[in-house]
């Protein structure tokens, strides 16, 4: 494969982590290592063969021992799952975890507010 192509896909990926789930870093594998459990398990070892092809593709005999079908599948994985995430879904997802563990640290925090008052007598 091509130095070039190696390139534009990896760059192709690192573009979607950034656009869809906001992850940040200075390369494909900075930015999967970053992603941790947010990206699943298989997306995540294709997009670290596919950081790994760009490591490869930089260096002339490396580039010889490619796999075009194994990069292009590691694109086409990490393609078909960056493309099918929904970037409002996520949000207010995390939106709601959020409130839902402030809820429960309060109902937590009264039910042991009320239980002390109880046991010193004053309710």
């Amino acid at each position: 494969m091509d130095k070039v192509v190696v390139d534009q896909l990896a760059e192709r990926i690192s573009a979607l982590l950034r656009e869809k789930l906001g992850i940040r870093g200075p390369s494909l594998e900075a930015q999967t290592r970053r992603a941790g459990r947010t990206l699943p398990r298989h997306v995540r070892r294709a997009a670290l063969a596919l950081a790994d092809a760009e490591r490869m593709a930089q260096a002339p005999t490396m580039r010889l021992r490619l796999d075009p079908g194994q990069v292009s599948a590691a694109y086409d994985t990490c393609l078909r799952y960056l493309e099918g995430v929904d970037e409002k879904a996520l949000k207010s997802k995390a939106f709601f975890g959020f409130a839902s563990t402030v809820i429960v640290q309060i109902v937590v925090v009264a039910g042991v507010a009320i239980t002390v008052l109880r046991w010193r007598g004053y309710i």
